[in-house]
């Protein structure tokens, strides 16, 4: 179904299968994150994994935990136990083989072997290789509660509770994205639970439940006719002065809010087209850093007035975007009192509409969903989406700006080498979108190649390193970059490469560094390992050497 971008606002939550990573570096990197297995299967080896399970918070034994051995070819759980009254673990009877280590207990997150951003060790049996001395942190899921009131303390029921959290590392592009919501009961309480590790923002939605918004002005109750603002923890209805919760593994916080009414807010907006054009329907749009969310309490559009006129009632104050007139010009309103809208104010959207290529040559498989992520920060709606079909998409009504092209088909990110607009083919998935529709030619990779190779510090298998694939044309920097950790045995893979030059680097402790910024990875370059990768390269890649492990 082809999305309509003025009428549907699309939420980061529901985007969550288009845009699974950070808003500007897609998921093709393939993280080892299987689904659990349905069945166990029987194996038959001499080989053993073990060792002990422990609280990542505490560094206690984590006792009565299940842990289990999945096959790297398919995640079929092919052996498990549960831990003793000392958090010890055994699994016995392996084949010499690759296996991702799972382990899970009711008030932990369930986890992979030395997870890092979605990314684990696997481990490797076999001759002269040590798994029988493994220590496996399980960290404790965080939990986030509070109240949510209004004036005098009376709770507030049914407000919409919001939690935002903000990107670990602010490359350009990275947004705070929503990634969860509840309802309050009837006491005005809230709660987050199995939360992991990061920094949080809560923004609340309410509507006062005795507020009446009807009738023209001279008739309206001001004591009735009120709104409660968006409101940011700790308190505040300024977006910018929100207060971020830091969260740790097995953290309980509370996060208490208080809301208070205010005048609720009537905005009249000029719904001709002008000169022989029909009538058009605004379209107001709540956003909450920069993502939309909707309106909360406010009465809509009212009756068509004589003068052509419509009103939106019981609105509010905060931050907006309205989308009005014929062509479409889209606003940013901070309102804070009754008024009449410009019909000249804000900037032309733009009607983008372009087709698929596949750089091989081959057809543009399936449907896939394109995304449009603003790259220059800022105020506004930051994603727009919509589906290709046989290879066309159309966005009705876009800002100018600069934006990220991404494309993603049945659950795989597709890489996007090049965009061309108005006949100008660049390298990479950024385009500038200026004061005129715009037409587009995507240019996507098969990306089917896997890169293989060791990670090796002083001449032996290192285990945990973080692995980059980073091409040398900085252009391709954010569509191409790939990602890995290595396995026990310094193994790694790096899949669904697109065909390109560049450095595949290892960095021992390396995941608190800002992968996303050139600058930040420039140092470790010249150590790093050259691979190219073109058409003709088949599947697979070998390194033929192995990569220095280099230390942050």
């Amino acid at each position: 179904m082809r999305a309509k971008q003025l009428a549907a606002r699309i939420a980061v939550v529901g985007m969550a299968g288009i845009l699974a990573c950070c808003p500007m570096f897609t998921s093709a990197q393939n993280p080892k994150r299987p689904a659990r297995a349905a069945f166990v299967e029987a194996t038959s080896g001499p080989y053993r994994i073990a060792g002990i399970l422990v609280n990542a918070a505490t560094d206690e034994p984590v006792r009565r935990a299940t842990v289990e051995a999945l096959k790297e070819a398919d995640s079929h759980a092919v052996a498990s136990c549960i831990t003793d009254s000392n958090g010890h673990f055994a699994l016995t009877g392996l084949a010499a083989a690759k296996y991702q280590l799972t382990a899970s207990k009711r008030g932990f997150r369930t986890a992979f072997y030395d997870e890092h951003d979605q990314f684990s060790t696997a481990i490797v049996t076999g001759p002269d290789q040590d798994t029988t001395h493994l220590r496996f942190k399980l960290t404790p899921g965080a939990v986030l509660r509070g109240a949510v009131t209004g004036d005098d303390g009376e709770p507030v029921a049914n407000a919409r509770v919001m939690l935002f959290q903000r990107p670990k590392h602010p490359g350009d592009g990275a947004r705070t994205a929503q990634v969860d919501a509840t309802v309050t009961d009837d006491a005005g309480a809230y709660e987050f639970g199995n939360l992991a590790a990061g920094e949080y923002l809560l923004a609340v939605m309410a509507e006062p439940w005795y507020a009446v918004h009807e009738g023209s002005p001279a008739k309206r109750n001001p004591a009735l006719d009120v709104a409660f603002p968006v409101t940011y923890f700790d308190s505040t209805t300024e977006e910018g002065s929100a207060t971020p919760l830091v969260l740790a593994g097995g953290s309980r916080l509370e996060a208490n809010i208080s809301m208070h009414a205010v005048p609720a807010l009537h905005i009249r907006v000029d719904s001709t087209g002008g000169p022989d054009r029909g009538a058009f329907v605004p379209n107001l749009q709540q956003t909450v850093f920069g993502l939309p969310v909707g309106l909360e309490g406010a009465e809509g559009i009212s009756g068509l007035r004589k003068d052509g006129v419509m009103e939106i009632s019981g609105i509010p104050p905060g931050h907006y975007e309205l989308a009005q007139g014929d062509p479409p010009r889209i606003a940013e309103l901070d309102l804070t009192s009754n008024q009449p809208v410009d019909p000249n104010a804000g900037s032309a959207a733009l009607a983008v509409t372009g087709r698929l290529r596949m750089a091989s040559g081959s057809p543009v498989s399936g449907d896939p969903t394109i995304s449009l992520t603003h790259t220059d920060g800022g105020s506004g709606q930051s994603l727009y989406a919509t589906q290709a079909h046989r290879g066309l998409f159309t966005f009705d009504a876009v800002p100018a700006g600069q934006w990220a092209v991404m494309a993603t088909g049945e659950g795989t990110s597709l890489p996007v080498v090049a965009v061309s607009a108005g006949g100008v083919r660049r390298a990479g998935n950024l385009v500038t979108l200026r004061d005129h529709a715009t037409d587009l030619v995507v240019t996507l990779s098969d990306a089917e190649t896997r890169v293989e190779g060791f990670a090796r510090k002083d001449g032996k298998g290192f285990a945990g390193a973080m692995i980059a694939l980073l091409p040398r044309n900085p252009q391709l920097w954010k569509a191409l970059t790939r990602r890995d950790q290595s396995d026990s045995d310094g193994s790694f893979a790096l899949q669904n490469v697109a065909p390109g030059e560049y450095t595949v680097v290892a960095i021992e402790d390396g995941w608190q560094i800002d992968w996303t910024s050139p600058e930040a990875m420039a140092r470790y370059l010249p150590a790093g390992t050259s691979v190219t990768v073109s058409e003709k390269s088949g599947a697979l890649i070998h390194l033929p050497s192995s990569v220095t492990v280099e230390t942050p």
